[in-house]
């Protein structure tokens, strides 16, 4: 009888630890991050800026990064050749030693294809202290369409 409910318990023990399978401590952090996100905060948010406005930034000389997460094969068929441009791939950016090429006393352009994988990268950057951090809307794309004579930086 007493092998039985040692048995029994044992097998309960295991099923709880599968049921929360998920660290409590991480999703408190995340639940923290996330709530705040309603659709009017999304639409409303800072996060978010355009490749006319990272035309103007270059036009006004202003100091910022761009920060190119795309892989080294994107960046080996198109790479962004500003002074201010920093390619750091997104699979390599959490690293210790690249998170700390990043400037903390300016704006953070984060930049890839269409700015799905900038978004994600922002948060991440953001959930870690970093404040200045922006997405460029429509990624890449959304910079070669704003790269048009009126909007070109004059060197």
């Amino acid at each position: 009888m007493l092998k039985r409910y040692l048995i029994s318990s044992l097998a309960v023990a295991l099923f709880a630890l599968n049921a929360s399978a998920y660290d409590a401590t991480k999703a408190e952090n995340l639940d923290a991050f996330y709530s705040h996100m309603t659709q009017q905060a999304c639409a409303d948010s800072k996060l978010f800026t355009t490749g006319e406005d990272v035309m103007k930034m270059f036009r006004d000389k202003e100091k910022f990064t761009l920060l190119d997460v795309r892989t080294a094969g994107e960046n080996a068929i198109v790479s962004l050749s500003s002074k201010n441009a920093l390619h750091i791939p997104v699979e390599q950016l959490f690293e210790k030693a690249n998170l700390d090429r990043l400037p903390t006393d300016q704006p953070l352009i984060i930049i890839c294809h269409s700015g799905t994988r900038a978004t994600i990268v922002a948060m991440g950057l953001q959930q870690i202290g970093f404040t200045k951090v922006h997405v460029l809307k429509g990624g890449l794309v959304a910079l070669a369409e704003a790269n048009d004579p009126k909007n070109a930086p004059v060197k």
